[in-house]
């Protein structure tokens, strides 16, 4: 869509008009970024409807839908709200001043459609969870709640299974996900076995419980509620090799700072050493 070395998504292309003559950015108008966007739909519906697709944007009251940039705008935090620890992520990619702005922003809180968007990540989940048992890779966890990753996602398959076969729709699996969630949390350092009893993050919340992990306060090198796949220990290792490597560089870092590097590298090391096998020495 748009030049190599190219920043923005809507950025000026050197042929065509809409960008403000003043601007130092020579980024797009509203009113032509939103032209762009309905000219782009509409040539996606002549498509279909020209190779009998049945996938275009469908009209709202037998009318175009009129996209706007703002749309787009909220749509992206929408996707990005779904993903682990996506609000957290978004508010800092929007740069909104506190986590509940970006919430309301992309409907996760009262004022949009919170119900919708946690069916969503609930959906997202199991499928991920899914895709991991069929390729049996939650017997490949370590940690210290691996055999009861392992046990719940077993139980979690075997109730997809039909007639030995994991018959799964969108519908389907968000019943699933409904009724025997089975609270197993995939992230990029650990993997989260939910239990409300051990979680250390809950511990933080003085005194309420809201059932759900709270990704924000977790203490992962501590938890009991933490398992580890193959990708998780990589990235725990990535994070050992990019603190050597901060450590070995010039200038010298100061003494405090370079005592606190060395403690939480240590400190991952004992743990990956601990609750995984096979793993080389850091």
């Amino acid at each position: 869509m748009q030049p190599p070395g190219t920043d923005f998504l809507f950025a000026r292309l050197a042929h065509s008009p809409g960008v403000k003559r003043t601007a130092v950015s020579q980024v797009l108008t509203s009113g032509a970024t939103n032209a762009r966007l309905n000219t782009f739909a509409a040539w996606i519906n002549d498509y279909c409807q020209q190779h009998g697709r049945t996938d275009g944007i469908p009209t709202v009251n037998k009318q175009p839908w009129h996209l706007k940039n703002s749309q787009f705008r909220r749509t992206l935090a929408w996707f990005i709200a779904r993903r682990p620890g996506g609000v957290i992520a978004g508010a800092l990619a929007f740069r909104h001043h506190c986590v509940q702005v970006f919430e309301g922003y992309a409907g996760t809180s009262e004022s949009g459609f919170r119900a919708e968007v946690e069916s969503e990540q609930a959906l997202a989940r199991g499928e991920h969870l899914m895709a991991a048992i069929d390729a049996h890779e939650h017997t490949e966890l370590t940690g210290p709640a691996a055999e009861e990753a392992a046990r719940r996602l077993e139980e979690f398959g075997a109730r997809a299974r039909f007639q030995g076969k994991v018959v799964l729709d969108d519908n389907r699996l968000r019943r699933l996900m409904a009724k025997h969630d089975p609270a197993v949390y995939p992230g990029e350092y650990i993997t989260c076995i939910h239990d409300h009893a051990k979680a250390l993050c809950e511990r933080a919340r003085r005194g309420r419980t809201e059932g759900l992990p709270d990704h924000g306060g977790c203490k992962p090198l501590a938890c009991r509620n933490v398992a580890l796949t193959p990708e998780n220990t990589a990235a725990w290792q990535r994070e050992i090799d990019r603190i050597t490597r901060r450590l070995a560089s010039r200038p010298t870092l100061p003494p405090l700072l370079r005592h606190r590097l060395e403690s939480r590298r240590a400190e991952i090391a004992a743990f990956l050493l601990e609750n995984t096998t096979g793993l080389e020495s850091a």
